[in-house]
């Protein structure tokens, strides 16, 4: 039960990754090369971890009455797998010669098409009537034609896994965040696929040639090699997705202060928001809708900013230890709260202390929302707002 769980938890996980996807592909309907290329080999990477598992051969070889039918069926999934791997890494990275990347692409399809077609015509030659479900690589390791479908598919398989293991390596060098990190997990699953999983069969098979019997490579230590690898083969193309969209969230998050704050400027105009159900996924749009929501209520109370709150807060920031960047960024979350006071209060007459933010000649800077925005939790920016609803309020009517 544990080996079929975790192929099943591998498969599942890969299959998670393509569903992710799925929205997008769904979007570019058939338009997204790239992104259709990306959801089929996740889609096939999950349906070789389910068939390669203990579980599903058994199934399998049942069902259709063939012993050892599920031997070619896996060894063809896992080929296939490996070229689409390879298609996928040469057409994610891209290149300044688009066509030469295709060419290249077609070629090694072509390639794993014709070893496929060799797989099946050499176990239609080959004899394997006793069905052997964990050891097959072994247990016919001498027989005709057989013999010689084993060593191909290794030998295809492990070569794309090689080739998949080097490009993304050599690309990981060129980016940086969960895009480096993701593809050095690839990196790594794909060596582990062809010098743990690939390696040890084929030693295990040499020793079988040589009259030795190192079978426990191929039943037990091929098999603990080639989950983990999926596993990180998995996480690999899931992280740069997740991690892109949990960057966007992280920053829609942050800019939650400074929206509420600004909400109270009343008819300002602003972004006509798309509606967006609650449960999508498109933060990256999200973010921009509320970036330009505050950005456009900020300019509607523009007119309210006052130079003596200004130094107000910063000299307040810089008494509590701030250093001259941060208090003017406290001072500068003090101006656009106070003006925003003012406005929901007396609308568009302009204040009768205008000037420029910060020190003279500094023009106001609103780039870094989410600074602004953290700037309205502290306590200066807080006390500015008190005391002048405490003046405003005390004020003669």
């Amino acid at each position: 039960m544990k080996a079929n769980l975790g192929f099943y938890v591998a498969g599942g996980l890969l299959l998670l990754a393509c569903l992710l996807k799925l929205p997008a592909l769904v979007r570019a309907r058939g338009r997204d090369w790239l992104l259709s290329s990306i959801c089929a080999l996740l889609l096939v990477g999950s349906g070789v971890l389910f068939t390669s598992a203990p579980q599903t051969i058994i199934l399998v070889n049942r069902t259709t009455g063939v012993s050892n039918f599920s031997a070619p069926l896996v060894y063809c999934a896992l080929t296939g797998f490996s070229a689409a791997s390879v298609v996928l890494v040469l057409n994610w990275r891209g290149g300044p010669d688009k066509r030469h990347t295709r060419r290249l692409s077609q070629w090694i399809i072509a390639l794993h098409l014709l070893v496929w077609v060799l797989i099946v015509t050499l176990y239609v030659l080959g004899d394997a009537p006793v069905e052997r479900r964990t050891d097959f690589d072994v247990y016919y390791a001498d027989t005709p034609c057989i013999r010689e479908m084993i060593l191909l598919y290794l030998l295809a398989h492990g070569l794309a896994s090689y080739v998949c293991s080097h490009l993304c390596w050599r690309w990981s060098r060129d980016v940086h965040g969960t895009m480096r990190v993701g593809l050095r997990a690839l990196a790594l699953g794909y060596l582990m696929h062809y010098a743990g999983y690939d390696g040890a069969k084929l030693v295990a098979i040499g020793a079988r040639w040589t009259g030795h019997n190192w079978d426990v490579l191929a039943t037990g230590v091929a098999p603990s090699m080639g989950q983990p690898s999926a596993l990180l083969v998995a996480v690999g193309f899931i992280l740069p997705l997740v991690g892109r969209r949990s960057e966007d969230a992280v920053r829609y998050w942050q800019l939650g202060p400074l929206a509420r704050t600004v909400s109270a400027v009343p008819g300002a105009p602003g972004l006509a928001l798309l509606p967006l159900p609650w449960w999508t996924l498109e933060f990256r749009l999200r973010l921009t809708q509320r970036q330009t929501y505050i950005s456009d209520r900020i300019v509607a109370c523009r007119s309210h900013f006052d130079h003596r709150i200004w130094n107000e807060a910063y000299a307040a920031a810089v008494a509590r230890g701030a250093g001259a960047q941060d208090a003017g960024i406290i001072a500068e979350a003090a101006v656009i709260a106070a003006a925003v006071d003012s406005y929901s209060v007396v609308g568009d007459e302009p204040s009768p202390v205008r000037a420029p933010l910060g020190p003279p000649g500094t023009p106001p800077t609103t780039g870094d929302l989410a600074r602004l925005s953290r700037a309205l939790r502290s306590r200066v920016v807080k006390d500015v707002r008190r005391r002048r609803r405490v003046r405003r309020d005390q004020a003669p009517t």
